[in-house]
């Protein structure tokens, strides 16, 4: 039972169903949108450049700045943490070829810079030896590095942290933002990327909320040099995929803290996913080790020892040998809920909601930075290629909705599968 795969019986793999990562075409190859250093202010389509409000400043936001500058309008960051610790969001995430080949194109990072690559997908079984082997590159890169490099083309009078916006007025003059410590901004256009706890999307649509998926991503990272040498074979350029029964295992590896992409001097990226019952059981999982109850998530360093002693635990019980030794020796785990979320308007007069924002699509269709590019790509190009701000919202939200129910859906069909939710 442990090496079967939720209701498919055939030869141990994940990519039979279309499950290829870059099939999604969640990104167009190229935009529309001239080059950071070509972009000229006196030829964007709309008569005047615009003072564009982004609330939100990890990659959705990131993305969204940096197109509205490249179409010629003016674009500041506005960011509810306070400075010096974005540092601890995120560890491994896909990275698809059209979003490393526009970073690259735009001069913000070479792709070799921000991505390293894996030579083919294993699954494994109970004794950790692969049974099927796949040969499909995969591109692999983390939050830091991709948000280091995004940050690094913002002015810091660009990027204002510990700024999270409680309330959204619109007249005719356009969006005034007020901030939790009282102050105003008012700009022409509001983009709101601010993630699936989205305070802003909650006042736009009250009614819509996440909804949980019955089960979280453990999460991880380990150095690469500490590896045990009879381990050693065992990651390195390889996707390791291993199923229990209501649970799913992956690991590859990611660039170094500082962007190191040398074989030793990277990071071994592990997620685990497994089902938690909402209330007591998943109540006491995020309660930190600072004695505050989380809600959503439980980030690195706050995990209290007894529940990572029995994630250990559930882990010899489970998983393969060298499996079990990246659970035990991370030292900094960390806990993502999964949710569901789609919305059915993305624009409500000069706002729009982009990203994880507007749709949260589980991880297991590796599309979440891709889609929250592609959103922000997108609305600065229907805004370059359009002489009126209301049409050009109105046609980017027509694609974006289509594409992020489908992405919502497709994610969740998967997840269901691979953690044995039926």
């Amino acid at each position: 039972m442990a090496d079967q795969i939720y209701d498919y019986t055939g030869p141990a793999r994940v990519c039979h169903d279309g499950h290829v990562y870059y099939n999604e075409h969640v990104m167009r190859e190229a935009y529309e949108l001239p080059s950071l250093e070509a972009r000229d202010r006196t030829k964007a389509s709309i008569d005047e450049p615009l003072d564009v409000i982004v609330s939100g400043g990890s990659m959705g936001g990131l993305f969204a700045a940096t197109a509205m500058r490249q179409a010629g309008h003016d674009a500041t960051v506005y960011e509810r943490t306070e400075a010096g610790k974005m540092k601890d969001r995120g560890a491994g995430i896909i990275a698809h070829p059209e979003m490393l080949a526009y970073l690259e194109s735009q001069n913000i990072a070479n792709w070799d810079e921000l991505a390293t690559v894996t030579n083919r997908t294993q699954h494994l079984n109970r004794e950790g030896e692969p049974i099927d082997t796949e040969g499909l590159a995969t591109y692999t890169t983390s939050w830091d590095t991709v948000y280091r490099n995004l940050r690094a083309e913002l002015p810091d009078e660009w990027y204002r942290m510990g700024k999270q916006i409680v309330d959204v007025d619109q007249d005719d003059d356009g969006v005034t933002v007020t901030f939790q410590n009282g102050t105003t901004e008012t700009g022409d256009l509001l983009i709101v990327a601010e993630g699936y706890r989205s305070h802003t999307r909650e006042q736009f649509l009250p009614d819509r909320s996440p909804e949980y998926a019955g089960y979280v991503a453990y999460r991880g990272v380990v150095p690469e040099d500490e590896v045990p040498a009879e381990y050693g074979t065992r990651f390195g350029d390889i996707y390791n995929l291993y199923h229990a029964p209501q649970s799913q295992f992956l690991t590859y590896p990611v660039p170094g803290p500082n962007g190191e992409m040398e074989r030793g001097e990277r990071r071994i990226n592990w997620v685990w996913y497994y089902p938690f019952e909402e209330g007591e059981a998943l109540d006491n999982l995020l309660l930190d080790n600072q004695g505050r109850q989380r809600s959503h998530s439980l980030p690195p360093g706050l995990m209290r020892e007894e529940v990572h002693d029995e994630q250990i635990e559930i882990a010899s019980d489970v998983l393969p040998e060298q499996l079990q030794w990246l659970v035990s020796a991370t030292t900094e785990p960390f806990v993502q809920c999964i949710y569901d979320l789609a919305i059915p308007e993305l624009v409500f007069d000069n706002v729009c909601v982009i990203g994880d924002a507007a749709f949260f699509i589980r991880p297991h269709m590796a599309a979440g930075t891709a889609h929250a590019a592609a959103d922000a790509l997108e609305l600065a190009e229907s805004i370059s290629n359009t002489d009126d701000l209301e049409t050009a919202l109105s046609e980017w939200e027509t694609d974006q909705v289509e594409m992020g129910y489908r992405l919502v859906e497709e994610a969740s069909r998967r997840g269901d599968r691979y953690t044995g939710q039926f």
